[in-house]
């Protein structure tokens, strides 16, 4: 629950900041870009974006302390990822 009010908090300041500087489409764009990154390095840590084989030997060679170490930093990046998606969907609906 921390990572995803650290997440508000990031989409927050963000927009804000996006706003005032720039405008409704950068704040999109900043918001959203973000939101894309920290889910995207979500998916790299977790190793769910690699073929069968080598997530099978990924498996096999980590040690349950590493893997769930591995989920949990997973999980927090999308916790915080999350709600700068759902913000920039929100700005994109309503004001374009």
């Amino acid at each position: 629950m921390k990572y995803f009010m650290m997440g508000i908090l990031l989409s927050a300041i963000l927009t804000v900041l996006g706003l005032s500087v720039w405008g409704m489409n950068m704040a999109v764009n900043i918001t959203g870009g973000i939101g894309l990154l920290l889910l995207i390095l979500s998916m790299i840590i977790l190793g769910s974006m690699v073929s069968g084989d080598r997530m099978r030997a990924n498996f096999a060679s980590e040690s349950m302390e590493e893997r769930h170490k591995r989920t949990s930093v997973s999980m927090r990046l999308f916790l915080m990822g999350l709600p700068n998606l759902v913000v920039a969907g929100c700005l994109f609906y309503y004001f374009s």
